[in-house]
């Protein structure tokens, strides 16, 4: 039995029907999701919060040197909260993929350390390297490019040393982008089917990888629509908290005091109105990056379950029994 066929709309919008299937399950996931984020986020302005406070002192003795000491003292704490955020993200990553190819929630927390995530992480830590892998031949070969160009002799030696090095860069570029197409269902696989799944994401997307190509080139469309919205919200947002900050700025072009308005900055962030033009800021950026990181998994999750899907009904047709025939 062959495959179903790609389902365009419901390849990019996985997320969204996941979402539409468990709205509550998805909302529970999401508040969770926020108030770790909020925790981590509000763990980090603590760490910081004294750098506002003597920001806000700006001009008085002593201050650069307390500064210094302040930076030294919560280097090691900053290492611990990105670790933190880390760690979230693989346990974020692990829950709702677990909505999108299992229709499942676990109770409570929604949020797990265990064989998923430990799964997520080998498969996160092999697409980490092929990555770095792939920055580093890429600089290598625009490094030989140029070297041989700068050796060519005349102009059109160069040109047609430059030209052949464009469609090399060009052909490499597209060969990591088939490489991780076809190994883009690999974390929704193996949670999907709870084994590390590899190279069996490369059967899951055999003939679709051009309308998974297309369904992620969408997400990249909404993606920009999306965060020019969510910049317009930000950007309002810090108008309205900043007026006199801004005011400010605009005067040390005219000759203004910097200390001013350093002394100026600290007190801004410190304010009740500074931290809710915080607290809008994260708040609107942690909501799209749930919604837009959703989508983007949503497309390998369809991957996987199609996959999946289909080899179940082939299961299903060898375990059928075979039709008894007149004697």
């Amino acid at each position: 039995m062959s495959q179903p066929r790609y389902d365009f709309a419901a390849g990019t919008f996985q997320f969204f029907i996941a979402v539409g299937r468990r709205p509550m399950g998805a909302l529970w996931i999401a508040a969770w999701q926020l108030v770790l984020i909020g925790a981590a986020t509000a763990a980090m302005i603590a760490v910081f919060w004294p750098l506002f406070e003597l920001m806000s002192r700006a001009g008085e003795m002593d201050v650069e040197a307390e500064m210094a000491a302040v930076v030294m003292q919560v280097m090691g704490l900053i290492i611990l909260i990105t670790l933190a955020f880390l760690v979230f993200a693989l346990m974020f990553q692990g829950a709702w993929l677990r909505l999108l190819t299992r229709d499942e929630i676990k109770p409570g927390i929604p949020f797990r350390l265990g064989g998923d995530e430990i799964r997520l992480l080998g498969v996160n830590l092999i697409f980490i390297a092929f990555w770095t892998l792939a920055y580093l031949l890429t600089i290598a070969l625009v490094a030989v490019i140029v070297a041989v160009a700068g050796g060519a002799d005349g102009f059109g030696g160069t040109a047609a040393v430059a030209l052949a090095g464009t469609i090399a860069v060009i052909a490499a570029l597209v060969a990591i982008i088939m490489i991780c197409l076809r190994f883009a269902a690999a974390p929704a696989l193996s949670v999907h089917q709870r084994r590390f799944r590899l190279f069996e994401a490369v059967s899951a997307s055999k003939n679709v990888a051009g309308m998974m190509f297309l369904s992620y080139l969408t997400l990249i469309v909404v993606w920009i629509a999306g965060a020019v919205v969510i910049s317009m919200i930000q950007q309002v947002a810090i108008l309205f908290g900043a007026a006199d900050l801004m005011a400010q700025l605009m005067r040390l072009d005219e000759g203004g005091d910097p200390q001013v308005m350093l002394a100026l900055l600290g007190e801004t962030l410190t304010s009740t109105t500074g931290i809710v033009v915080l607290s809008v800021i994260i708040l609107s950026q942690y909501l799209f990056q749930i919604a837009f990181e959703g989508l983007w998994h949503g497309v390998g999750a369809y991957v996987a379950k199609r996959h999946g899907d289909a080899d179940a009904a082939i299961g299903a047709e060898a375990a059928a029994p075979a039709p008894e025939t007149a004697g």
